[in-house]
């Protein structure tokens, strides 16, 4: 859900820019990144095992991000070399691919601070909190509040001084927050029964909340990091506590779930290539119907990147080598 309220929200915003609407519709669509932070503090400080070490947790993050990233990076670098009009502000040099995929955050002639993948730049934020956490686990089972007093000192020093360098205004940015809530979320979830337990009315009750309390929020004071993290935090409290039944439906639910970082990152050019090829001739109904077919086709192809791409290559880079056989001289 939250993948695909990104992908709203971009459909949204491509089809207000092309034919020169007064508001992208789907604006709300863009708190689904703030859900992934959150959701990315939860599960780091749920799924983490401090036992294991800090090589290993970077395993496991670089093979769970690493790979598709890399991938679209580079053909984004192709498209920006073979046909740059289909592109907006993406600009090829060998310190931006450098830096792209290292995930370090640069700014773009727009003004923006981005990467080439330009979603990338949550990946930038994502790359950032698992090196703080993967820091702390030196700590052992207290990592995650030494982590989330790290993130909070960060966003304390930006209070302090909010002006400086491109890297100094990206990694003190208060939207660190979020991930912090989502760790605090887990300490919650561990810490009471009732809560792990679950109750699908609470479940109902909270996320009606959530949509409510930022409706409110954004109607009469606007848009703010305030609301889109209460909801985020809101959401996923309110869906920790759903007890869903077993069947077809959910499978597939968990399967376009497992797919969501392929939709994630492919969506904003499968939408732009007919924005930018049909829209200044089309009319705006007949583009937004081919955009909805767009985006099922996006969604059938992040499912097979998942399966024939980002499953295999994880596979490969956490395979333990096979220790090596010595073999003893016979005697005598």
């Amino acid at each position: 859900m939250a993948a695909f309220s990104v992908v709203l929200f971009h459909f949204g915003s491509g089809l207000a820019i092309e034919y020169h609407l007064d508001r992208n519709y789907f604006f709300m669509g863009a708190t689904g990144v703030d859900v992934f932070f959150v959701l990315s503090g939860f599960i780091i400080s749920y799924s983490s095992n401090p036992t294991r070490g800090l090589v290993y947790f970077a395993r496991k993050r670089i093979a769970r991000i690493v790979p598709l990233y890399w991938l679209l990076t580079f053909v984004v670098v192709l498209i920006a070399l073979v046909k740059p009009s289909l592109l907006n502000s993406t600009i090829v040099t060998m310190e931006t691919i450098v830096k792209s995929l290292l995930f370090v955050p640069y700014q773009k002639s727009g003004g923006a601070v981005q990467p080439i993948l330009f979603l990338g730049w949550t990946l930038c934020y994502e790359v950032f909190f698992y090196i703080i956490y993967g820091a702390c686990l030196i700590f052992g089972a207290r990592a995650t509040w030494f982590a989330s007093a790290a993130v909070l000192f960060l966003i304390a020093l930006h209070e302090i001084w909010p002006e400086g360098s491109v890297e100094w205004r990206f990694y003190t940015n208060p939207i660190l927050i979020e991930f912090v809530l989502g760790m605090m979320l887990h300490k919650a979830y561990s810490a009471y029964s009732a809560f792990r337990s679950g109750s699908n009315i609470a479940a109902a009750l909270l996320i009606l909340l959530a949509c409510g309390a930022h409706f409110f929020i954004v109607t009469f004071a606007g848009p703010s990091l305030f609301a889109s993290s209460l909801l985020a935090v809101l959401l996923v409290s309110g869906f920790l506590l759903m007890r869903m039944p077993a069947g077809r439906i959910w499978a597939i639910l968990v399967l376009l779930g497992d797919a969501s970082y392929s939709l994630y990152l492919i969506h904003p050019y499968t939408l732009q290539l007919p924005l930018k090829l049909l829209g200044k001739h089309l009319s705006l109904p007949f583009v937004t119907g081919i955009l909805l077919v767009v985006t099922l086709c996006t969604i059938g192809i992040s499912v097979v990147l998942l399966k024939f791409f980002e499953r295999p290559m994880q596979a490969l880079l956490m395979r333990q080598p096979k220790p090596i056989e010595q073999t003893v001289a016979p005697v005598g």
